[in-house]
């Protein structure tokens, strides 16, 4: 009986044989035979074995195409909801270790010619996220969210032309010019900096809460955030002139529904402090934005509950951390269908 050691040799010895020692067959028969071996040995695929293994291949990349359908898409879903997890923790952490104390100077999300009193959502849809409106802080609210710890927020200053390291190129923060800013390369300033002040390459200032400050407000339905029907804006409050969405304030009567204060989740704020006692060490940034829209987490603050009246509102006895949305207005939960495939991905 052949064993596989000795038909691997017989077959190694049969392949060294070269056409020169064919000659010295004498046997013709035998030399036809061996001939034949060779030939058979030495042949390629047919073109009907090559034809069969570029359909199974072709029938493989197909079906990895589908398999990874969305798979960058789904990844960044992933991430962001990574992310809001910790900015959640990160901010309920600091203020555990800060005596109920919450970070202060967050970005406001809103611009200003003179001070917080006379904030306007940016006309020129700067921020992405469309789930916002404009509300006067009253002064039980001011007075709550100085009690933990939130006595400032930054603002964009739309009047200032300001210059940059000292390069002698002027770069105006002036609201109608601000994308331009960003975009321009003769500056340092990127959209998601924009709230920091000069001094960061930045076009913010720092303001203090007092009454009748402007902040941003979620209009994005409660229930997305935790259960309940949203309040309604009715749009008399627009931006004149402003393209696309612009902010809307509150005058439409409605009662019992949570007043969400929306802040940016910016560099400037003492949460990314890494010298802050709980402060993180990374700013996350959200991408599914352009390079021209800011592109940071919102955290949505309740400050209050609506009492009926037109932009009226009661004081909550303590200001609540409701929860993190990305950049674009999504919660946690949407994401979530994004990176499971039941929610379509941006």
């Amino acid at each position: 009986m052949f064993n596989n050691l000795w038909a691997k040799s017989l077959t190694q010895k049969f392949n060294q044989i070269q056409a020169s020692d064919v000659a010295n067959i004498s046997d013709t028969e035998l030399k036809s035979k061996f001939l034949k071996l060779k030939a058979a040995k030495q042949a390629g695929f047919t073109l009907l074995e090559l034809l069969v293994v570029v359909a199974i291949l072709a029938a493989i990349a197909g079906t990895a195409s589908i398999a990874l359908k969305d798979t960058d898409a789904r990844a960044s879903a992933a991430a962001h909801v990574t992310m809001m997890d910790e900015l959640n923790k990160g901010i309920r952490t600091f203020r555990v270790l800060n005596k109920n104390a919450y970070p202060n100077r967050f970005d406001s999300l809103l611009e200003t010619s003179t001070n917080s009193t006379t904030a306007t959502y940016p006309a020129n849809e700067l921020v992405a996220i469309e789930d916002i409106g404009t509300l006067a802080l009253t002064e039980d609210a001011v007075g709550v969210l100085s009690d933990i710890g939130i006595t400032q927020l930054q603002y964009l200053d739309n009047t200032t032309a300001a210059d940059f390291d000292g390069d002698t190129v002027t770069t105006d923060c002036a609201s109608a010019n601000i994308t331009a800013t960003i975009a321009s390369r003769s500056n340092h300033v990127v959209s998601n900096n924009i709230f920091q002040g000069f001094a960061a390459n930045g076009c913010g200032t720092t303001e203090a809460l007092v009454e009748d400050s402007l902040v941003a407000v979620w209009t994005g339905g409660y229930e997305r955030v935790f259960g309940g029907d949203g309040a309604t804006f009715d749009g008399l409050g627009d931006v004149a002139g402003a393209a696309g969405d612009a902010g809307e304030a509150l005058t439409t009567a409605f009662a019992t529904q949570p007043v969400l204060m929306a802040v940016g989740l910016g560099p400037s704020s003492n949460l990314f402090n890494a010298n802050s006692i709980g402060g993180m060490t990374t700013v996350p940034s959200y991408r599914h934005v352009n390079e021209l829209q800011y592109g940071r987490f919102i955290a949505l603050f309740e400050i209050g509950v609506f009492t009926g009246a037109a932009a009226a509102y009661t004081a909550v006895d303590q200001v609540n951390l409701i929860a993190i949305v990305d950049g674009a207005g999504d919660t946690k939960e949407e994401e979530l269908g994004e990176w499971d495939g039941t929610r379509n991905t941006i």
